[in-house]
């Protein structure tokens, strides 16, 4: 250019756009990276300045469920006895009414139509075995699948034997669970009562003779 002004704007090293300089180390410094550096600190800045609320509640909402995929939460539903809260009054319909709200007595529906006792074999076998005692898990890897089948097989045939009104299809085999029903578990553990008691009866009885003998010869 003619102009001295713009010649020296262009062609002065002092009013150049990008200085090539040496860092301490001894290496040429990038002519990008102070660039790149400048723009994610303002990126950092701006986003700092633009948090929402809606931002700030994902946040708090992520960090919820992620403490909750920790853990085993149970949940508790709360149902008001009456409206006017008042200490002993009950108000069926208005409970009645609260449940159907909830979905309760829908998930109860569902619940008892299919399989909701769900345990693995080897606890299963373990919990119930009591009922066969001729039953025995043998050998060092025992098939709990065949025993606990075996088991929940005899112990349904005895169960309506004694008239007892079962579904058709009161358990199920898995891979590595077996399926009950409500109803059947619950008879399963009445006969576990009833048989802890058979053998609490017997030992009582067994106890009870050796000391009425022993008593008898020291006379």
């Amino acid at each position: 250019s003619k102009v001295d002004l713009v010649r020296t704007l262009f062609t002065d090293p002092r009013f150049a756009t990008e200085v090539s300089q040496k860092p301490q180390g001894g290496q040429p410094r990038q002519p990008g990276k102070r660039r790149h550096s400048a723009q994610a600190e303002g990126d950092q800045r701006r986003e700092r300045h633009n948090v929402t609320v809606g931002m700030m509640f994902r946040e708090q909402l992520d960090k919820l469920v992620e403490d909750l995929n920790k853990t085993n939460p149970r949940y508790v539903r709360c149902i008001k006895p009456n409206a006017n809260k008042r200490p002993g009054e009950f108000d069926s319909v208005d409970v009645l009414r609260q449940l159907r709200c909830a979905g309760m007595l829908e998930s109860i529906r569902i619940r008892h139509a299919g399989y909701a006792v769900r345990r693995p074999f080897k606890e299963f076998f373990a919990r119930f075995r009591i009922l066969v005692p001729r039953l025995a898990a043998a050998g060092p890897d025992p098939d709990y699948r065949d025993l606990c089948k075996r088991l929940v097989s005899e112990v349904e045939a005895r169960l309506r034997q004694a008239g007892v009104a079962l579904d058709d299809k009161p358990w199920q085999i898995g891979h590595s669970k077996l399926f009950l029903k409500e109803e059947l578990e619950r008879h399963c553990e009445r006969l576990i009562v009833e048989g802890a008691k058979h053998h609490v009866i017997v030992l009582q009885k067994r106890w009870r003779g050796y000391a009425q003998r022993r008593a008898y010869r020291a006379l």
